[in-house]
């Protein structure tokens, strides 16, 4: 983190964790997180993510939003993604319940109400998922 003006900070976050899906119309599929997040306390933050589940297939994704105090809420973009996920569209939101940050600049947080929708364009997926080269 580093002060940006009075009253202002800027801060690049590695953040990782599980996410889980589940419940109606999900697919029941755990993943492992991935963020890296420029947080500027003025104007927000930006982000790429990975989520990796148990077969080694990703889905990426964009984010932005206020920013990580409680109850910021931050929208994400599904831009594409590997085997059964290559050719995955999408959008996605959530609300941040805490997040807190160690003296030694570790951050924990949680986040409320995961909501979405993706969609995979089969024609794409297809050769990706056999192996084939664009």
């Amino acid at each position: 983190m580093i002060p940006f003006g009075p009253d202002r900070y800027a801060a690049l976050l590695d953040l990782s964790g599980s996410l889980l899906l589940a419940g109606p119309a999900r697919p029941g599929v755990g993943f492992g997180a991935e963020a890296i997040v420029l947080a500027d306390s003025a104007s927000g933050l930006v982000g790429r993510t990975v989520w990796t589940d148990q077969n080694g297939d990703r889905v990426f994704s964009e984010i932005r939003g206020n920013g990580t105090k409680p109850g910021d809420r931050i929208t994400g973009t599904i831009v594409g993604g590997t085997g059964r996920y290559a050719g995955a569209t999408g959008t996605y939101e959530f609300t941040w319940q805490y997040v807190l940050e160690a003296e030694d600049g570790t951050v924990a947080g949680r986040t409320l109400g995961l909501t979405g929708r993706v969609r995979i364009e089969r024609s794409q997926a297809a050769p990706a998922a056999q192996g084939a080269k664009p």
